[in-house]
């Protein structure tokens, strides 16, 4: 990688690895297998190739990757690794990889403990953290925190026996990610209502506010549907259910004002469309809709609701296409190289 890329690296590159595995997730529950493999080996591949770029960047410039992580803009970008290992190792257990899921499923768990606490100790001991600064980057922490949760309930059918504490766990990171969405989404609702938004603020990332959403809804579904019997889950249902499609409504009009804010991005901004690692931030939210709906489907009350997510799964597929074209094209035709980073203007920072 050239020198001038490694050092600003985008640091939520593991977003490619979420959008894989969750769109490969959500064509294996509609049996289009060959599909869903294939992603799955692509999804696989990105995670491997990731994992080599970033040690090998925290090893040659642990001085920008330490920028990086204490850089309000960009820090919880580093938490897609969480978020990119729960989503594979649930693809590798319906799979039937048991043992190489449990093994991604621990490590996820040990890398947000260490990130998240460092990242939080970051930002409460720094400089005051700009309003400029926040932006649907920071729902990742969301993300990352509802992956843990929807590993763990997907977990609970591999080892029943231990389903008690599981669903425990499970819920207790479900309800923790619930709460920080309330706190960080009011916070990108007041920076993008009550303070000027220019074409270039809004980027990719803010997705996320229907993506976090979106895996809430998956967490509390698949908690929902545990079959082995635990004692906590009758007591919980009622609220699991209605958090469930507050929090689906919700997602669901974000759709429509997203695109909306994208057409004007675009047009009004004249902005070209060229590929980005951000854009990943696109699919991702998609994937994991189509995925949330599909799964909420099968609580009982929810089931109309099966249409829409089989609706989704190719746009999401096509989502996947159109980011992946345009990787493609900009790695053989731009002559400047394949872009890894993230230029310093395309921060939400003014």
């Amino acid at each position: 990688m050239p020198e001038e890329a490694e050092q600003s690296f985008y640091p939520g590159y593991f977003a490619a690895v979420m959008a894989t595995g969750i769109v490969s997730t959500v064509l294996y529950l509609y049996h289009h297998l060959w599909l869903s493999n294939g992603l799955l080996w692509f999804s696989s591949g990105f995670y491997v190739v990731l994992w080599v770029v970033y040690l090998t960047r925290a090893i040659s410039q642990p001085q920008a990757m330490w920028r990086d992580m204490t850089n309000s803009a960009t820090t919880f970008g580093f938490l897609t690794i969480v978020a990119g290992s729960n989503v594979l190792a649930v693809r590798f257990l319906l799979a039937g990889w048991v043992d190489l899921s449990i093994i991604l499923g621990s490590i996820a768990i040990v890398i947000w403990a260490v990130l998240f606490y460092t990242v939080m100790t970051a930002l409460i001991t720094g400089p005051a953290v700009k309003l400029s600064d926040v932006n649907g980057g920071w729902l990742i922490a969301i993300v990352a925190e509802q992956s843990i949760a929807t590993y763990l309930a997907a977990l609970i059918d591999v080892i029943p026996h231990q389903a008690t504490v599981l669903f425990l766990i499970a819920s207790a990171f479900w309800a923790m990610g619930l709460m920080f969405y309330v706190i960080f989404i009011g916070l990108v609702m007041e920076r993008l209502l009550f303070r000027q938004v220019t074409h270039n603020d809004l980027q990719p990332p803010y997705w996320i506010n229907m993506g976090a959403t979106a895996i809430t809804v998956l967490a509390s579904s698949r908690l929902l549907a545990v079959h082995t019997h635990v004692m906590i889950l009758i007591t919980l249902r009622p609220f699991l259910e209605g958090v469930t499609l507050m929090l689906w409504a919700w997602g669901s009009w974000w759709i429509p004002l997203l695109v909306i804010l994208g057409i004007w991005k675009y047009w009004k901004g004249s902005e070209a469309v060229r590929y980005h690692p951000a854009q990943w931030s696109i699919v991702f939210p998609l994937g994991m809709y189509a995925t949330a709906t599909t799964t909420m489907a099968h609580i009982q009350g929810f089931t109309p609701l099966h249409r829409i997510g089989a609706g989704f799964v190719w746009i999401a597929f096509g989502s996947w296409i159109l980011v992946a074209s345009l990787g493609l094209h900009q790695a053989i035709f731009d002559h400047s190289g394949f872009h890894w980073h993230y230029h310093p203007r395309d921060s939400n920072r003014r």
